[in-house]
């Protein structure tokens, strides 16, 4: 089978002495990428291969460009980026996150996710990291400062949510990044655990639109980045690209949307007929 692949292969021809002899350079681990990215070395630097390379690229500077014009404008504007498991999205979010806090300090870009392990061991990672790499270089840090700065930077969904229903104000973020947006609370998921957890009777918002919503407080303008995993099933309570949606289309036609073309065309992202009619009904305006 794979002689016959061979043979019928119009690829480039392999040299297998010299694949057999080259050194093996393995994809880094998201937590060593946090790492490289932290201290600021470029996204083609910790990408292993150059089509990674190329691709993270691309879509950092394409999220750029975008967040650009929505300062400019000034505009609000949602970004919906598509990818398999293991494709890259957390990796490009990250570096999405990191690139906004470079370039002008006054965004306070946030890196946000669900998944409660993954905030710990990052913000230790990048904790201890820190430290270690002020210690090297001469300088006077503590763990309790670099830790305050990497919980800026990664935050938990969740813990955001909490923080914006006690006040009214906008955020200090103005861009947003919100890892596996697919698995935010559903309406239902989010008033039940309210009213068992926090004693809020009254709350009747999607996780979606309540994260919307918070940065709808801006005046001017800011940006929410989505990364949105394909082929995964939904588990009980999550909304889905659905909810983030419906939020925009029944509440926030002021938004600019801008979405990966899966979005309109593939069942694994969108399965809603009319919400994908409707995206390119907008789109065509």
């Amino acid at each position: 089978m794979i002689s016959l692949s061979l043979d019928q292969s119009n690829g480039r021809q392999i040299n297998t002495t010299d694949w057999e002899n080259s050194i093996y350079k393995p994809t880094p681990t998201i937590i060593e990428a946090a790492q490289a990215l932290y201290k600021g070395h470029n996204v083609k630097e910790i990408s292993r291969h150059d089509a990674g390379a190329i691709n993270l690229s691309k879509t950092t500077d394409c999220i750029n460009q975008i967040i650009e014009k929505a300062k400019a404008t000034p505009r609000k504007s949602i970004c919906f980026l598509t990818g398999v498991p293991r494709a890259g999205k957390t990796l490009a979010g990250l570096n999405i996150a990191n690139e906004r806090m470079k370039s002008d300090k006054d965004e306070h870009a946030v890196f946000l996710s669900g998944n409660c392990p993954l905030v710990e061991v990052l913000r230790e990672a990048l904790t201890r990291d820190s430290v270690q790499f002020a210690k090297e270089n001469g300088e006077a840090s503590t763990k309790r400062k670099e830790k305050e700065r990497a919980v800026k930077f990664i935050q938990n969904i969740h813990h955001f949510r909490d923080d914006n229903l006690e006040t009214e104000k906008a955020p200090i973020e103005k861009v947003v990044v919100f890892d596996e947006a697919q698995r935010a609370w559903a309406k239902e998921q989010v008033s039940s655990f309210m009213k068992r957890k926090k004693g809020v009777e009254d709350f009747d918002m999607s996780e979606p639109e309540f994260l919307i919503s918070v940065m709808d407080r801006h005046k001017d303008w800011c940006t929410i980045v989505c990364l949105i995993g394909g082929g995964q099933e939904i588990n009980t309570g999550e909304a889905g690209v659905s909810e983030w949606l419906t939020a925009l289309k029944n509440n926030y036609p002021h938004w600019d949307i801008h979405y990966s073309n899966l979005i309109s065309s593939d069942n694994n992202y969108l399965s809603d007929a009319d919400l994908r009619s409707w995206l390119l009904f907008i789109a065509c305006l």
